[in-house]
């Protein structure tokens, strides 16, 4: 016979089980790129942890539906989204008020490329994407609605297939096809998505698919190159590329017309480097684009520094 204990500790498991394969079946429908799985310790506690079999910010978001013999439970209610910041590890664990009895919870989550309110680091200083020497005159884009210090758009126009490079140090993580119009056809242009350190984001968008330098999990530094611009052209003539710098929020703000607003992707608006020293960009302004030895090796591990120190040598 069964006692209740025994009852209670085979609901337990069969919960643990419904879950799994809910988490099994969420995860297959997203190509399996992140588990979540639920550990019970001895204690009776209850860790939830994750593996991430791709590189790149991600983060989660995860919910607790319903939950018994769980302290402070309200905390992790609100505990909605979390970063995922290495190839496996621990999200939180869940501690039961009565030890002498087990936890009973259901949850769901999905996740997201990116990284959700991560910490800046503003002493971080980029480079325009383009050669050194190249003069450009850079114009801003905004979203309907949104002012533009929530999100902006950088945009150059140019008459030649400029090469296109990175402006910071990151990882290769995305780079995806999309369509637009042109001249009353489909076509694809390609965006390359650049992850950072910090949790942001580069975008680098109207590259030619085709002469492309990098690949997916390709590592870049300040000023290596990734491309040429595509063979897209506006009503004049001209290749038309964008670059943004942003990561991931789910805070509200105030839109144009006053109302609350729950926004998804922020602007970052970095510091660049210029023949001109260092500064914001402004649009319908010209800059010469320039590169130094400070910025490029600001977020080089101490090998890569050396490495680099011995190629300029052997130059």
């Amino acid at each position: 016979m069964f006692n209740d204990k025994n009852v209670i500790m085979s609901k337990s498991i069969l919960a643990v089980l419904i879950l799994s394969l809910i988490s099994i079946n969420n995860i297959s429908s997203q190509n399996q790129k992140i588990f979540i799985t639920s550990v019970k310790k001895g204690d009776n506690s209850v860790e939830y942890n994750y593996t991430k079999s791709v590189s790149g910010n991600y983060f989660v978001e995860f919910e607790l539906e319903s939950a018994s013999n769980v302290e402070d439970i309200s905390a992790f209610r609100k505990t909605y989204n979390l970063n995922l910041k290495d190839n496996s590890g621990t999200l939180f664990k869940l501690v039961p008020i009565d030890k002498e009895k087990p936890i009973y919870c259901s949850y769901t989550y999905s996740y997201k490329k990116g990284s959700i309110k991560p910490i800046l680091d503003n002493s971080v200083v980029y480079f325009l994407p383009f050669k050194e020497k190249k003069e450009v005159t850079i114009y801003e884009s905004f979203k309907y609605n949104v002012k533009p210090e929530i999100w902006k758009n950088y945009t150059v126009y140019s008459k030649n297939k400029d090469t296109i490079c990175a402006m910071r140090k990151g990882i290769v993580s995305e780079i995806r096809k999309f369509t637009v119009s042109d001249k009353g056809n489909t076509v694809f242009r390609t965006e390359i998505i650049i992850d950072h350190a910090d949790g942001t984001n580069a975008s680098y968008t109207g590259v030619d698919d085709n002469l492309l330098v990098v690949r997916l999990n390709d590592q870049v530094y300040p000023g290596s190159v990734l491309g040429v611009v595509d063979d897209i052209v506006d009503s004049d003539n001209y290749h038309v590329f964008k670059f943004n710098v942003y990561y991931f929020s789910s805070e509200e703000v105030e839109s144009i017309d006053g109302k609350k607003l729950k926004i998804v992707e922020k602007s970052v608006l970095p510091i660049f480097y210029t023949a001109d020293g260092y500064q914001n960009i402004s649009g319908d302004k010209k800059y010469i684009v320039k590169y130094n030895d400070e910025v490029f090796s600001k977020e080089m591990t101490s090998k890569e520094k050396e490495k680099y120190t011995l190629n300029k040598k052997l130059i």
